[in-house]
């Protein structure tokens, strides 16, 4: 039987470093965006995502997955001291490759954020059961609303991996590249 595959670190918000979550908020506040379901790949220990979309008025919904342990027990913390975010962001513990289509319902907005970062060399293995990032890719592009959007991240650390992904992706799915908002490429899906 095949242990889970988890990140044992913790990522803690360091805007100079790593502005990603930080840019996702500013996106969607420059698209007015109210009332969406977001998906959100990595949510760090400072759950900016979730924590702002639940606050800021929105009603924007939050569905986060984290594989570090850290990360999980600080949304556990976050929630369990204000029940306001608890009611529209829920983070999960996870390995996202092997996520259950069935058990998502469908998004308008989904972050791709950490593509290529998390994959260990068992991942897509038959004793594991996990898919590789364009399998993870093509998932969530499934569960992404007509219309709705999909986000990367330019300045990842596993970027040089998500570009030829992403090449022969925007050739083959129903999506149209809008451009760039600060350090995300920014598709919807047609």
């Amino acid at each position: 039987m095949a242990k889970l595959n988890y990140w044992t670190d913790k990522w803690d918000l360091h805007v100079d470093v790593c502005p990603c979550d930080v840019h996702v908020n500013e996106w969607l506040a420059e698209q007015k965006a109210t009332s969406k379901l977001i998906y959100h790949f990595g949510t760090g220990t400072h759950h900016v995502i979730g924590k702002e979309q639940a606050e800021n008025g929105s009603g924007n919904m939050v569905f986060g997955i984290t594989a570090s342990i850290e990360e999980y027990d600080a949304y556990v913390k976050l929630v369990a001291s204000n029940a306001r975010v608890a009611k529209s962001y829920v983070a999960y513990f996870g390995d996202i490759y092997l996520t259950n289509p069935k058990l998502l319902p469908d998004f308008d907005v989904v972050t791709m954020l950490h593509l290529c970062e998390f994959f260990y060399p068992n991942t897509a293995s038959a004793d594991y059961g996990g898919i590789d990032d364009r399998g993870l890719l093509d998932l969530f592009t499934a569960k992404t609303r007509p219309g709705g959007h999909i986000l990367f991240y330019t300045k990842s650390i596993a970027f040089d991996k998500v570009r030829p992904i992403l090449a022969k992706w925007e050739t083959e799915a129903p999506v149209a590249r809008l451009g760039e908002f600060k350090t995300l490429a920014v598709y919807r899906k047609t």
